[in-house]
């Protein structure tokens, strides 16, 4: 038998188009629309009501797109430290400094659950059973996706 993550709850997290403020809405009361708390801009959820959300997302619940990945659901620079300091550390430890952080990140890639990102808008869906039908990051799809037109500078 396997032992499974505490279940979180559903909720999404992305940036405000207006101010770049970090949004968070959690999914599990009533469906009201998500408030910025930096510049106060209302914004409608896309897909299906809070109290209505699905145990797993096809669709971003903010824009509507649907093309997601996965990925653990870790902080990137957090990791990026722990080997940082592993290989700073690695000389007078001998290498056992990296055999250490090699073995916390499989601990924690086994423990930790997996968040659901849009290729368009970004928003981080947390909380919902893991959808087979969304892969790892593919960049290809990610630059077929990418709306922003490219500025050619000389």
């Amino acid at each position: 038998m396997t032992a499974r993550a505490p279940r979180r709850k559903r909720s999404i997290a992305f940036v405000c188009e207006g101010c770049d403020t970090p949004t968070y809405q959690g999914l599990e009361g009533p469906s009201a629309p998500v408030v910025c708390p930096g510049c106060g801009r209302a914004s409608a959820l896309a897909g299906p009501g809070a109290g209505d959300s699905p145990r797993r997302v096809d669709r971003c619940l903010r824009c509507g797109l649907d093309r997601l990945y996965r990925q653990k659901d870790f902080n990137r620079k957090i990791g990026l430290g722990v080997f940082a300091v592993a290989a700073i550390l690695s000389v007078p430890t001998w290498g056992l400094s990296l055999l250490a952080a090699t073995s916390i990140d499989l601990l924690l890639y086994a423990l930790l659950g997996d968040v659901t990102i849009c290729y368009g808008c970004g928003a981080q869906h947390r909380g919902f059973e893991r959808n087979p039908a969304h892969a790892p990051f593919d960049l290809h799809i990610a630059e077929a996706v990418d709306r922003e037109p490219r500025a050619v500078r000389g």
